[in-house]
């Protein structure tokens, strides 16, 4: 009997001691892929409403950009926070319920995704990780699995923080989302996951052989019917963008022209003639006619004087068709070139409703939305400096952001450990007594 005990004993304390390790295993995996999902999509915020705006238009419910920019952002704040959370151990039956929620939702939605395929990828993880629709749905599985186990066992490990410093953690975190989604709104994403970094070659080699040249087949989808269309014969603005594919040619990522290709009002291949090797240039990008403001011609038009002035010029891009230009034209006044090009592909270069792409050479030196350019530096075209001026060194940022905030989290929790060591003390020293 004494032997059975004892062998009952030790199976107890071998299970003991494993829940705290698998705990623990499952708040790191589970936290770590909430936080890579929230902080990619907040970081390209635009993706993300891009992918939002994508799936409500298969659907047939498109809402106010407004609307979907809110609900975006709270979403990828939500996901980061919870994540965070998980993986230090904080409110341990909230944040595990709240996450079973959400994947709740999302598990059902990403195997409707993956049999459909309404679209390319689902975007949980932004364009940092493009991973199939069939992936993302066995991914949310394997998430949804060990939330359950938590949901039993979570409670039972304490976590790296106590309840009086816990909330400020979350908080900490809400606000540095904040500031990384309203960076990459108003400005650019501090990371671009994009092919058309900063330093690649936009430009056309005119003296690259014609047989390597780059042509694509753009799918559409409408009424749940997809077909697909040329660039020269791109359907009207009733059809949703769907994918690309390549017909001939390849792409090298990174490098050079990255298949990028616009076009004149005759839908002819203007690329070489548009953007210049040589040079100052500035992109005039405007992948949506309707999400443009009117009154934003007048800065427009302001830019492309101060280019002018400079002896560099401006074109414009824009996601439509030869009317869409001819309407531009008639509102903005506009006395610089026009071309059109895919509207995917104009948000793969610059994010924004309207945005600059600054260009020397052919080869990008900067990106900005045109909300986040002072007009007052135009006054002075004489300035060499004033376009370099406007270098947005986004990853430098991310980097200062994000060590303030991890600094911060490490000084609460210097000080909450801080806080149990006192408390401890005068704990013992009662009991002594």
């Amino acid at each position: 009997m004494a032997g059975s005990e004892e062998v009952g004993t030790k199976s107890a304390s071998v299970k003991m001691s494993f829940v705290p390790l698998a705990v623990w295993l499952c708040r790191i995996v589970v936290g770590a892929t909430f936080i890579v999902s929230g902080l990619s999509k907040m970081i390209d915020i635009w993706g993300f409403i891009y992918k939002i705006e994508q799936y409500l238009a298969v659907w047939g419910c498109p809402q106010p950009r407004g609307l979907v920019f809110t609900g975006a952002a709270a979403l990828s704040a939500l996901e980061f926070v919870l994540g965070f959370l998980m993986a230090l151990g904080c409110y341990r039956k909230l944040a595990t319920w709240t996450m079973a929620l959400i994947m709740a939702f999302f598990t059902p939605l990403t195997l409707y995704v993956a049999l459909v395929d309404p679209v390319p990828d689902c975007g949980c993880f932004g364009d940092f990780l493009v991973m199939s629709n069939t992936a993302t749905f066995v991914k949310n599985v394997v998430i949804s699995a060990l939330l359950v186990y938590l949901m039993f066992c979570n409670v039972k490990v304490d976590g790296l923080l106590t309840r009086y410093s816990q909330w400020l953690v979350g908080w900490l975190c809400a606000f540095y989302m904040i500031a990384v989604g309203m960076i990459g709104y108003t400005i650019q994403p501090l990371i671009d996951f994009r092919p058309f970094k900063v330093g690649t070659l936009l430009a056309s080699d005119d003296s690259a052989d014609s047989d390597d040249a780059v042509d694509f087949r753009f799918i559409y989808e409408k009424d749940g019917e997809r077909m697909s269309f040329t660039a020269d014969s791109l359907p009207d603005d009733s059809w949703t963008f769907v994918d690309r594919e390549i017909i001939s040619g390849s792409l090298v990522p990174g490098e050079t022209n990255d298949g990028f290709t616009v076009y004149d009002e005759d839908g002819d291949d203007a690329t070489s003639e548009a953007i210049s090797q040589e040079g100052e240039e500035l992109l005039l990008l405007i992948p949506e006619l309707s999400d443009v403001d009117v009154s934003s011609t007048y800065v427009i038009n302001e830019m492309a004087r101060y280019m002018s002035e400079r002896g560099g010029s401006l074109i414009g891009v824009l996601g439509t068709n030869s009317d869409g230009l001819e309407l531009w034209r008639d509102l903005s006044m506009a006395s610089y070139p026009l071309y059109t090009a895919e509207d995917t592909s104009i948000k793969e270069v610059a994010r924004g409703a309207v945005s600059f792409v600054y260009i020397r050479d052919g080869v990008i030196q900067w990106k900005r939305t045109l909300s986040s350019i002072d007009t007052d530096l135009l006054d002075e075209p004489s300035d060499d400096n004033i376009l370099e001026s406007l270098y947005f060194p986004g990853e430098r940022y991310f980097m200062m952001l994000s060590g303030l905030f991890l600094g911060l989290v490490l000084i609460v929790f210097a000080l909450d450990r801080s806080g149990r060591a006192v408390k401890l003390h005068f704990t013992r020293k009662n009991q002594k007594k």
